[in-house]
């Protein structure tokens, strides 16, 4: 069975970035078909085809797990952004610690 969903992203809350990471962790799933504008991110999600498999995941199935994995990875990019200092500053001490 084909389907595809279309989902438009505000490219303020979610950066190419994460939506090309969330492409490839689900491309033995789902195709992703990513453009660019503007203001937004266009995504046109449709089912793998592989001969002889069955697709057993719907639309529905399809958009919450392209939404869970954008907010987890529009999250840790918030993480990696707010700790980058404190992780500079504890390889620093480490290294002067270790006398490098």
């Amino acid at each position: 069975m084909y389907w595809d969903v279309t989902l438009t992203l505000d490219s303020s809350v979610y950066s190419l970035n994460v939506v090309q990471r969330v492409a490839y962790t689900l491309a033995s799933h789902l195709n992703i078909i990513i453009s660019q504008s503007a203001s937004s991110i266009t995504l046109v999600v449709a089912p793998t085809l592989i001969a002889g498999a069955d697709t057993t995941i719907s639309p529905e199935i399809a958009r919450e797990l392209v939404q869970r994995h954008l907010n987890d990875f529009a999250l840790r990019e918030q993480i990696q952004r707010e700790t980058s200092g404190l992780r500079e500053i504890i390889a620093n001490t480490a290294l002067r610690g270790a006398g490098i």
